[in-house]
């Protein structure tokens, strides 16, 4: 009988030994460096998303587009100036139409021509000043495409800084699990080589180290995955990772619901419904502008004179026997037919302009349900954070408690590992409404414009 009890005690022993070299090379897999990444604290991840997104980078380009559109407008009341100037020679002969003859050009073979043309349009029936209306709207909508474009690049920043913080998080509590796991198979052991524990135990003991190896390289992995995410979105040329300052959470207090759902009415994405509407409605008046006449008026002043150079004269000015010609011109025109092409484009117009409201009314209401939305996470993620500290203080004596009896004989291995289980399950719970409670915050900093 002892010598079968020698016999699997080595046995298990040489398990035991097998598994935990099996589980070491995974744990030896995990980085302490972060693979060389910056720290960075969230205002400076934010600020380098602002300067180097793509959505950022576009938003500011149309905003530049928007102001030279509206310079463009304005320019439109401003007559169009054209000068013109020229020279030539002529020389050869020419036939007589008298005698049929060839006789040689005379006078001076060179002439010299310049002129001035101004043109406007004095009336288009509302066109430009409704043009005008249109781009300031559109400049107004850069300007709010901007912003969206910034709190958008803000929040996806703070997503993936979370995650980084959730994942160094996890690490911490991984490693807490390890160090414990392996202080029971230390336990384990001795128990056995004493003849108190089963090989079950030991077994038990062992898996529990190889899930815990697991768990910190997951946890690593989950880490590196977090900081490129970060570092793409931040448009960092240098790997760059959340700053383990920026771990605590903000003990600001947030606005009440009623405040909230104020700032949300005028939140960027309701005002860029709203600007979407005002440029509509501005772009089917100037449309509904075709149905009326235009007027417009034009000067032209020409001058040309033969010599062997500019006289001392100054070129806009009738100078001696040289010709020149100045005209006055005012036009009048409508458009009477053009196969129904206006029509269509009023047609047009009209739906741009409906889909533009029914647009605004479902952002005003989507920022209601999101409001609704992102609160109760919130405020759900609050007290699953204070439900989950009172459950690991709970587990943490729990497993105390259950270390002792077990080292006493009191109780089974089974029951130390369910209380291992459910520390484990508290810690990542805390971690997780953490992360839950710090996105939805983020989320309602993005819906209302502003930083909570």
């Amino acid at each position: 009988m002892n010598c079968w009890n020698r016999t699997g005690q080595t046995v298990v022993g040489a398990v035991i030994f097998g598994a935990v070299m099996m589980a070491a090379p995974l744990g030896a897999q995990a980085p302490g460096s972060e693979d060389g990444a910056r720290p960075v604290s969230l205002r400076e991840a934010i600020e380098l998303a602002g300067k180097n997104s793509p959505a950022a980078v576009s938003a500011r380009g149309l905003d530049r587009n928007a102001a030279a559109a509206r310079r463009q407008a304005i320019g439109s009341y401003v007559p169009n100036v054209n000068l013109s100037a020229g020279s030539g020679r002529t020389q050869g002969t020419t036939i007589n139409n008298f005698n049929g003859q060839l006789t040689s050009l005379s006078g001076n073979p060179w002439s010299y021509n310049n002129g001035l043309a101004l043109n406007v349009e004095v009336f288009d029936g509302g066109r430009r000043f409704s043009e005008i209306k249109r781009i300031r709207a559109t400049a107004d909508v850069a300007d709010l495409s901007a912003v969206s474009a910034r709190f958008d690049a803000s929040l996806q920043v703070k997503q993936q800084f979370y995650a980084a913080l959730a994942a160094r998080e996890s690490s911490a509590a991984a490693k807490a699990q390890l160090e414990q796991a392996e202080q029971q198979l230390k336990a384990s052991g001795a128990r056995l080589a004493a003849g108190v524990a089963t090989k079950s135990d030991s077994l038990r003991s062992a898996i529990l180290v190889g899930n815990a190896r697991l768990a910190v390289l997951t946890a690593a992995n989950d880490l590196r995955v977090a900081n490129a995410s970060l570092t793409r979105i931040a448009g960092s040329a240098a790997l760059i990772t959340a700053s383990p300052e920026d771990t605590l959470d903000t003990p600001l207090t947030l606005p009440t619901e009623d405040e909230l759902a104020v700032l949300a009415t005028d939140g960027p994405a309701v005002r860029l419904a709203t600007s979407n509407v005002a440029v509509a409605r501005a772009a089917r008046r100037s449309q509904r502008s075709t149905y009326l006449p235009t007027l417009t008026m034009a000067y032209n002043y020409a001058f040309s004179q033969n010599s062997g150079g500019f006289v001392g004269r100054n070129l806009l000015l009738v100078g001696g026997d040289n010709a020149s010609r100045q005209t006055f011109n005012f036009n009048i025109a409508y458009q009477l037919y053009n196969g129904f092409s206006r029509e269509s484009q009023t047609v047009q117009a009209d739906v741009a302009l409906t889909n533009a409201e029914a647009q605004l009314r479902d952002a005003q209401l989507a920022a209601r349900e999101n409001l609704t939305f992102f609160v109760r996470s919130l405020e759900n993620a609050q007290a699953r954070v204070q439900v989950q500290l009172q459950a690991i203080a709970a587990s943490e004596e729990d497993l105390r408690v259950q270390q002792q009896r077990y080292a006493l004989g009191a109780s089974t291995l089974l029951d130390l590992l369910t209380s291992q289980t459910q520390l484990n399950q508290a810690r990542q719970a805390l971690i997780q409404a953490r992360l839950d409670g710090r996105i939805a915050r983020a989320q309602l900093s993005a819906l209302v414009g502003r930083e909570l």
